[in-house]
């Protein structure tokens, strides 16, 4: 009788010894990014695009509160814009605009522990934006068409960021490479009847670089 009691207790010992190692603490982390931006506008009608390739960069906060869960809030200064290429029968037009905004991404942040040192991550959530300059990138356009002069009308942004990618954690820090893309739901040009555009909204595909530092140690 006393080998199974025992076995009994060792394996009563093994798990509450499992669920200690594995026991949740909060995350409190704090660092900045660095982005590569390919962008483009959403236009209806249909204008013929490359995407345009900028940087932006900001900074990273985030909270993990439960096993897997938590919080991302960044401030970033993030470029878009668009890059069109026309193929005329007598020239081919190009023109490109870039357009720099103060973003602010709230985000759902889910994590999946792949190891000790290592997680795989997925960010999802509602960004708002406001842009802060626009510039005139290239010009070289036949076309007589008055939007190429038109400022943009609607300097506030908003839609749905989303993405994924790998974390490496380190005692010196935590190291984030993720992709990610934005579909804006708002339109740069006016859309109501009698205007150029029915649809004007930003859409962004970024390649990001996070650094992060956490501020609570166990």
């Amino acid at each position: 009788m006393k080998k199974p009691f025992f076995y009994l207790l060792m394996l009563i010992a093994g798990t509450l010894a499992g669920q200690a190692q594995s026991a949740f603490h909060p995350e409190v982390a704090i660092g900045a990014n660095a982005v590569s931006d390919w962008s483009s506008v959403g236009f209806t009608p249909r204008v013929p695009q490359t995407l345009l390739h900028q940087y932006g960069g900001g900074l990273t906060l985030r909270y993990i509160s439960e096993k897997t869960f938590g919080l991302q809030v960044e401030l970033n200064y993030a470029m878009r814009g668009w890059n069109q290429e026309v193929d005329t029968v007598v020239h081919f037009d190009r023109y490109a605009r870039s357009l720099a905004y103060l973003e602010l991404p709230v985000l759902t942040h889910i994590y999946f522990d792949l190891g000790k040192h290592a997680r795989l991550i997925f960010n999802l959530g509602p960004q708002i934006a406001y842009q802060l300059r626009e510039k005139e990138l290239e010009r070289d356009i036949i076309s007589d068409d008055t939007y190429y002069d038109l400022p943009v009308q609607h300097r506030f942004d908003y839609g749905i960021a989303g993405g994924g990618g790998l974390e490496i954690r380190s005692g010196i820090g935590n190291f984030l490479i993720e992709g990610r893309y934005y579909y804006g739901l708002s339109d740069i040009f006016n859309s109501s009847r009698g205007n150029h555009f029915q649809a004007s909204h930003n859409q962004v595909i970024s390649l990001r670089i996070s650094y992060l530092i956490d501020l609570l140690k166990h």
